[in-house]
Parts: C-alpha cells; sequence; structure tokens
C-alpha cells in the first residue's frame, strides 16, 4: 500500500472518524506507520478496543479493489486531507474530512462560498428569500454551498443554476446512493456546473446520524452560514452552532411572529446572529464589496413586484400582501376594502401571476 491507500484503508474501520483518524496519524507520523507498526498496547491508549482491533485484523483488501471499481465505474474524484487541491478554509476546522469523495469540478469547493441552508418544508416566502440571495451571491462569482435537501437546500441549489453561477452540494451519503430520490436530476446538474461531494464512501446509506458530520463540511466549506426558515429542532441550526464554533459569520432571516418554522431563525438573531433583510445585507456581513452592476439582481429582497397596469385598488392590494400566505379576511381588512372586492382583484392580480392561491383563503405574494 502506498500512503493514500492506507489512509482508506483506516477510514474504512467502522469508529475511526477524522478526529482518530489524525491522533494516530499524528502519533505515529504516517498513515502506513499505522498499519506496520502499531502495537495493541499503544493503541488501546488511543482509540477504543473496537478500533484497536480493527486495525490488528489489517486492511481489508477486497473493499479497497472494490472502492476502486466503483471509482472508476462513476467517474468520481478523491481528494485527501493533504492534497494541495484540498480547500483551506475547511482544513481549518477542527475535524476536517480526511477524504472527499466527489464528482463534478473539482475546483468548485475551493471557490468563495456562501452556504444557504434551512428547511425542508419551506413556504413560499422562504423560497423567494432564498432564490434572491442565491442569484445575488451568483451575480458576483460566489458560490452557494448546501445540503441537497428538498425544500430550501434544493432551492439553493437550483437559483444558484438558474442564475448562471455555480453551486456545491454536500451529501450525507454515499455518492451513488441516490438520495433524496426527489434530487436525483437536480444532483446531475449540480455536478455539470459544480460538484457534489461527500466524506461518506460509496454505497453509504443516508441515516440519520451522518448529517451533523455533513453539515460540518457544508459550514466549514463557506465564509458564512445564511439560515431560512429553521424550527427550534431544526438541522439547519445544528449547521449554524457548528458555524460559530468554525469563526463563520452566522446570517438569519426573520420569519413572521407566527411562524413555527422559523423561531429558530429568531432565536440564532437573539442570540447574535446577523439579520437579514436584503442580499446586501449578506454581503456587508462578510465584508464583500456590493458592485450594483445593469442587469444583475437588486439588492432588495422585494425586488421583481411590477406594479405596471394595475388599477390603483390591486396597487393597494399588493402593497400590503406579505411574501408569507395571509386570509383574505386579513387582508381587505387591511385594504379596507369589502372582501367580495378583494377576492375580485386577487384573481385578477392570479392571473398575472403576481399573487399566489394556498387555498383555503389564503393569498401570499408570488414567488416568483
Amino acid at each position: 500500500m502506498d500512503e493514500k491507500e492506507a489512509t482508506l484503508a483506516l477510514m474504512m474501520i467502522r469508529g475511526l472518524g477524522p478526529k482518530r483518524f489524525f491522533k494516530l496519524k499524528d502519533f505515529y507520523g504516517s498513515a502506513l506507520n499505522v498499519w506496520q507498526k502499531a502495537t495493541r498496547d499503544i493503541l488501546l491508549s488511543l482509540v477504543p478496543d473496537s478500533v484497536s482491533m480493527g486495525i490488528q485484523n489489517g486492511p481489508d483488501v477486497a473493499r479497497l479493489r472494490d472502492l476502486r471499481r466503483k471509482i472508476k465505474e462513476n467517474n468520481f474524484w478523491l481528494l485527501f486531507y493533504n492534497d494541495p487541491e484540498y480547500p483551506q478554509l475547511l482544513l481549518n476546522i477542527s475535524d476536517p474530512p480526511v477524504v472527499l469523495f466527489g464528482v463534478g469540478q473539482k475546483e468548485a469547493i475551493s471557490k468563495e462560498a456562501v452556504a444557504i441552508v434551512g428547511s425542508r418544508k419551506a413556504s413560499t416566502y422562504g423560497r423567494k428569500v432564498c432564490r434572491k440571495i442565491a442569484e445575488a451571491l451568483s451575480a458576483h462569482g460566489i458560490s452557494v454551498v448546501s445540503g441537497l435537501a428538498i425544500g430550501i437546500d434544493a432551492c439553493a441549489h437550483q437559483a444558484a443554476l438558474d442564475a448562471g453561477g455555480q453551486t456545491v452540494a454536500v451529501k450525507g451519503c454515499g455518492l451513488d446512493v441516490e438520495y433524496p430520490l426527489r434530487n436525483v436530476s437536480l444532483s446531475r446538474k449540480i455536478a455539470e456546473r459544480g460538484a457534489v461531494i461527500s466524506e461518506f464512501f460509496p454505497g453509504t446509506v443516508a441515516e440519520p446520524g451522518n448529517f451533523p458530520a455533513r453539515n460540518r463540511i457544508i459550514s466549514g466549506l463557506s465564509l458564512g452560514v445564511v439560515v431560512i426558515e429553521a424550527g427550534l429542532r431544526s438541522g439547519s441550526l445544528i449547521t449554524a452552532y457548528l458555524a460559530l464554533e468554525q469563526g463563520r459569520e452566522v446570517m438569519a432571516i426573520p420569519g413572521s411572529v407566527f411562524s413555527y418554522g422559523s423561531r429558530g431563525c429568531h432565536r440564532l438573531i437573539k442570540e447574535g446572529a446577523q439579520l437579514v433583510e436584503s442580499p446586501q445585507d449578506v454581503m456587508d456581513a462578510l465584508n464583500m464589496p456590493w458592485l450594483q452592476q445593469k442587469g444583475q439582481p437588486g439588492s432588495s429582497l422585494d425586488e421583481g413586484f411590477s406594479e405596471q397596469d394595475l388599477s390603483s385598488d390591486a396597487a393597494i392590494v399588493v402593497d400590503k400582501l406579505e411574501a408569507y400566505p395571509q386570509h383574505i379576511d386579513e387582508i381587505s381588512i387591511r385594504c379596507n376594502m369589502p372582501v367580495a372586492a378583494v377576492a375580485s382583484i386577487l384573481l385578477e392580480l392570479e392571473m398575472k401571476d403576481l399573487v399566489a392561491s394556498h387555498g383555503s383563503g389564503m393569498y401570499s405574494l408570488n414567488e416568483k
């Protein structure tokens, strides 16, 4: 074995994660020396017995051979912690991935990047905000990093692609595992213009315990993390707290005070996260210049709604609507108009694609 194969063989041992790998490597000087020089007594002082036994049993040659086959068949690339191309920002966290499996553009993971994470049950409001920020970041050559989950993650990836930007998806399973199924097509598109990566070996299924490990990579690759619609028990909060530990900027989008889906964001803001109302706020928090150029997305999250050709009453309704759903009775009160008149105007606005109907008398400004 060479050093890289020795590293892979060590990482195949169950229970030997990055922290234990670096502990062993630092003690013995190299991964190869661990296999060649480690003794049971010393190993037991460094790692649990189960890991010690795995090392004493020797490298799993058959599994290494199978790994080489999978990498070749799927056109994956490998990036080790000591490779020159390994992202310096990620290497500087306390427990960087020992090896990254990837597909797509290897150089994409070393670009300046901002992570966007949030709820799997994203609202119209959340998706709209997500798109605005991802588009603005892409317009200025900043990559968007997220976790390929349904909801805000998928929205962030897609918005970056639609804006002609680059995006990186970090999976919580093996690259060859199609998860989540709904985003398989999106994953392929990301690989064409960005990269899909994972520290998990091919064939590793998606398990709950994998995702906190994935989240540290999302934040570790990024200059900062923007959290959109996170509940109090959201995995996005884990990413945010990991980002704080890594010295990254944490930013949060406020939601309605009545929204349980935004309470995690509100907690982050109370604890000192940067409140974000526009893409400009993201740039300011990261000390990035905002270059206003013709044809680029503007800095306002509300930009994109035209009142051209609207009657005065319709303009009033548009002004009183929000990006989150409101009941027609509430809209009627805010506009000081009869419900019947508001219903007619909402129908007109819906036909103009300016308003989205959510059923049961609930309406919001269109997410587009």
